[in-house]
């Protein structure tokens, strides 16, 4: 059953060159700045928000796509529109990067460790030892 943000979210997704969202699982075989443009979408709503639903819609939606193409382009698409020197949402991006690529953790994790932002030098230990 789709809730009221995902209905918003596949709206957004779809204002992307008709992108269809029940397509984002085979994001890696469309043109890649259409690809992007979806996943720039998707992290933003995973990151930036405050509200759980549009959050926990866009990881899980983010989790479908193929791991290698993500592994690729993640941290990429991440650099145009989060801001990593705020502590909510270099937050937001850590925990989507342990919930979706593990494997980049540390990478993450050293943007922060460079922040002259205490509190996201905080969320840095946070997560070092998870």
């Amino acid at each position: 059953m789709t809730n009221m943000y995902e209905t918003w979210l596949m709206e957004q997704i779809h204002s992307i060159a008709n992108f269809p969202y029940e397509d984002i699982k085979i994001l890696d075989k469309y043109p890649l700045d259409v690809s992007k443009q979806v996943l720039k979408v998707l992290i933003e709503n995973s990151c930036l928000g405050q509200n759980y639903g549009p959050i926990d819609i866009s990881r899980k939606k983010i989790n479908e796509i193929n791991k290698d193409w993500l592994n690729q382009f993640l941290l990429e698409v991440a650099s145009t529109c989060i801001d990593c020197s705020d502590e909510w949402e270099y937050r937001r991006l850590v925990e989507l990067v342990v919930l979706v690529l593990p494997e980049l953790k540390q990478e993450v994790l050293k943007l922060g460790a460079q922040s002259e932002n205490e509190e996201v030098r905080e969320v840095v230990e946070d997560f070092q030892n998870l």
